[in-house]
């Protein structure tokens, strides 16, 4: 699992310059100095410059993000569940590679409570709402074999050998093994 939290928070690296409006309106010192230090793994820092954030711009999605992804790190699934809800709540719909992300994650959060069902929708969801085009390929490889992973968990292996077969289309595409 910590994998593809590590795989989600290098796409949404990617994802925040594709989003220049959004970035551009929350560009903020806290949010900046928060993505740094998560960068250099001190997250306990970084949370601490979200949470600023958010006393300032409480719709922050990308401080929602990136707060759901530590706690997470954490494993504190509670906080993790609270901030992605928001994250998904205040992201604009045209952001579609960070929603789908946030989906992603969210999924993993489900996963985490043993709650395979919803981790799979969150999963559908993702796969509905990341374009179909290269920028998003990495992410739609990961997102197949998770919910591969949750249909073999719910005994639907029908669908997790679809599934399966095509993460293994998308990762002879992309060279991307998570």
């Amino acid at each position: 699992m910590k994998k593809v939290v590590v795989a989600m928070m290098v796409a949404l690296m990617a994802t925040v310059s594709v989003s220049a409006q959004l970035k551009k309106r929350f560009d903020t010192a806290n949010l900046n100095r928060g993505i740094e230090l998560v960068d250099k793994g001190k997250l306990d820092e970084g949370l601490k410059c979200f949470e600023a954030e958010l006393k300032v711009h409480p719709k922050n999605p990308y401080a929602h993000f990136y707060m759901a992804t530590i706690y997470m790190d954490k494993k504190q699934y509670d906080y993790a569940m609270t901030a992605i809800d928001k994250a998904l709540k205040y992201m604009p719909k045209r952001n579609k590679e960070l929603r789908g992300i946030a989906h992603a994650l969210k999924a993993c959060i489900h996963e985490s409570f043993k709650e395979w069902e919803e981790a799979v929708e969150q999963l559908t969801l993702c796969l509905k709402v990341l374009p179909d085009d290269e920028t998003s390929l990495r992410d739609r490889t990961v997102a197949y074999k998770q919910r591969a992973t949750m249909y073999y968990k719910l005994g639907r292996y029908d669908l997790g050998d679809k599934d399966y077969e095509k993460y293994k289309e998308l990762k002879k595409e992309t060279g991307f093994d998570y």
